[in-house]
């Protein structure tokens, strides 16, 4: 999965914080631009396996990218890395699923 969500949002770095010394918060989940320029952070509580809080800051809505780019994953039947190909020509490379044909669309 993280993979496949990287391959969508390159520009894009995460990190997980167990414990952050923020009451409530068992984990926290930091996600942003590589600019610095957007953010997203999704705590848990550590009781609920399904809710979370999510704050986002900037020009581009991360949570919303990183949430699209798992819904894509889904619909592609959970591919790992192995199911992924590159092809690089004189004019660019392109990131393919399963076969040439089939392209991955990826942000820069």
């Amino acid at each position: 999965m993280q993979f496949a969500i990287g391959l969508q949002l390159r520009d894009v770095w995460w990190t997980w914080h167990e414990n952050p010394d923020v009451e409530g918060t068992a984990a926290r989940l930091w996600v942003a631009t590589t600019d610095a320029t957007s953010w997203a952070a999704v705590d848990w509580d550590g009781r609920s396996e399904d809710r979370f809080t999510v704050w986002q800051h900037g020009p581009r809505r991360l949570w919303n990218e990183v949430e699209a780019a798992h819904s894509w994953w889904q619909l592609h039947d959970r591919p790992g890395p192995e199911r992924f190909g590159l092809t690089v020509t004189a004019s660019g490379q392109s990131v393919w699923l399963d076969s040439p044909g089939r392209l991955v669309t990826v942000t820069d």
